[in-house]
This record gives structure tokens, sequence and C-alpha cells, in this order.
């Protein structure tokens, strides 16, 4: 986290949008840095849930922040270890909000070989409601398209 906050002070840091109509996607954590960053979409009074599946699970950890990089209303049961890398958002206020999502891989596990792969449960269904256009980097992110998940590695819901 030290290493999060002080690219936060010198600048931004490097976020990987997610798509609204991804299900599922494999990725690695980036290294030296032993993590990786991904920003999601949630509509005004729904919820989304992010959990993390690699064969050395126990060794990863997520944690969800907002554009400030704190916690906020909606996403602090994330607090609470449940023994499993996931976390959950539940927005609500009347307007979208973002939320960041940062794999921690401290033993470098995940690897081009042995990924590890996100699974996310949106309340809402994209043929059901639209989300809005607002821009996922902002605050002390900035957005990081060239590595978004390769569509062959992407399943859609």
């Amino acid at each position: 986290m030290a290493e999060i906050q002080a690219m936060a002070r010198r600048g931004s840091i490097a976020v990987h949008p997610v798509s609204e109509d991804l299900a599922e996607f494999a990725g690695v954590a980036c290294f030296p840095a032993g993590w990786t960053a991904y920003s999601f979409r949630v509509p005004a009074r729904e919820n989304i849930r992010i959990r993390l599946h690699h064969s050395n699970k126990a060794w990863f950890r997520l944690i969800m922040l907002n554009q400030w990089g704190g916690q906020e209303p909606g996403m602090l049961q994330n607090l609470i270890a449940t023994g499993n890398p996931e976390v959950t958002y539940t927005n609500l206020t009347d307007e979208t909000r973002r939320v960041r999502v940062i794999v921690d891989d401290p033993g470098w596990m995940s690897s081009e070989a042995n990924p590890f792969i996100l699974r996310i449960t949106r309340s809402w269904g994209q043929a059901r409601k639209t989300v809005d256009s607002t821009l996922l980097a902002s605050g002390i992110w900035a957005e990081k398209q060239a590595s978004m998940p390769h569509p062959a590695t992407a399943e859609r819901p």
C-alpha cells in the first residue's frame, strides 16, 4: 500500500477499465509490484461482487477503493475478512459510482501460464439498465487501456 500511496502523490495510479459486458476475465499482477488495479461502474442503487479464482487463491487479496483511494459507505463490509479473495459494493446513491479494485499478489503467484480469474456478478443486467459513460479514471487513477483482457481469455455473459 505504501507504493500505491507514493504513486498517488507523484501523479496517478494506472487502472484498467473493465467493460460492463464482461462477467469474467483473466489477469496477471504486474512484476515486480505484485499488484494491478481495475475500475468498474456501478449504477445507482445497484451492487457488484468481484471474486478472484486461482489455484493459489490464499495468496491473493482484493482491495476496493473510491476515486481518492479511500473507503466509502457501500464498501465498508470489505473490511471484514471472509477468507476468500472477494469484494462487494452497494451503491447507496442516486448516481453512477466508479469503484477500483486492486488485485494484490504479493507472492507473484499469477503468470501468463497461470493467470488469476476475476468473476463479476452484477445486480443489474446489461439488457436491463444502461450505465452512463462517465470516466472510469478520476481522482488518483489514470486509465490504462493497453492491458485489457485479451478477447480470447475474456468470457461474455
